[in-house]
């Protein structure tokens, strides 16, 4: 199954923006209440076009599931006008990526993430140690995800992080990848997890040069791990059949928080 046609089978609904009603919450068609957990969780995460995530509050209001706290952001960041008409599809895990189509019916690329070169992350790091400053910033949590109403956050096994700065920090685990017939999923290989003992949470971050997404993990019924949502990396890098990915694991402690993607080119 091609990635158009996987798309065509998540679920998805419709809603024309107005402000008189849908700036503070928005509300999510009954009809679409079928493809919601029940009870709802307690937050959703909203992706748009531009490569940002905005976390939300689901709530059940009158039997009727709406977008809360933080819509008003979204909207806001997104400059929603009247008359806009907006698409979710719904990936079945908690996270809605949302198309945004403008009054002359075209879809549109709003708030969108300032692309970052990785390759600078390392060096520029280097140059502020040498400079020593001792101003480090702890506020990056591997161990969840940060509340996000924009953009994109650069990291590194080398940051400081709270609760571990002394933290002795040894070289990432490594693999490689192709194109593969299941685009939607990365496979994490047996041979490296088992090498480098390392552990992985429920989500992962996938950050590349466009900035970051997130994958859920998955499980094979021989235990071998993967995650999902490799399919949105692999078109954003438009990734061909004789590239190379090289993954570099982040960790703190052995437990895996973000994947760092650099292809070459076949």
């Amino acid at each position: 199954m091609s990635g158009s046609e996987e798309d065509d089978v998540l679920p998805r609904f419709s809603k024309v923006f107005l402000s008189q009603t849908a700036s503070e919450s928005m509300a999510i068609p009954e009809s679409f209440s079928e493809h919601l957990e029940d009870p709802l969780p307690q937050t959703a995460k909203l992706q748009g076009t531009g490569g940002g995530v905005w976390t939300v509050s689901f709530k059940k209001i009158r039997d009727r599931a709406y977008f809360t706290s933080g819509w008003s952001k979204f909207a806001e960041d997104h400059e929603l006008k009247d008359g806009e008409f907006l698409t979710f599809v719904y990936d079945g895990f908690h996270t809605f990526e949302v198309s945004v189509f403008g009054l002359s019916g075209c879809k549109e690329i709003r708030a969108a993430v300032e692309s970052v070169n990785l390759s600078d992350v390392d060096s520029d790091k280097k140059e502020e140690e040498e400079e020593g400053d001792d101003d480090d910033d702890p506020s990056f949590d591997a161990g969840e995800d940060n509340e996000v109403s924009q953009s994109v956050d650069i990291v590194s096994n080398a940051e400081v992080v709270e609760g571990f700065s002394n933290l002795e920090v040894e070289s990432n685990p490594c693999f490689t990848t192709t194109l593969k017939s299941r685009i939607y999923e990365l496979l994490i290989p047996a041979k490296v997890v088992k090498k480098h003992k390392l552990k992985f949470g429920d989500r992962i971050k996938y950050i590349d040069g466009e900035g970051i997404m997130h994958g859920v993990k998955g499980k094979w019924t021989d235990d071998r791990i993967f995650f999902k949502g490799w399919n949105k990396i692999c078109r954003r890098n438009r990734l061909k059949e004789h590239d190379t990915v090289h993954c570099e694991m982040l960790h703190i402690r052995k437990k895996v928080h973000s994947i760092k993607i650099t292809v070459t080119r076949g």
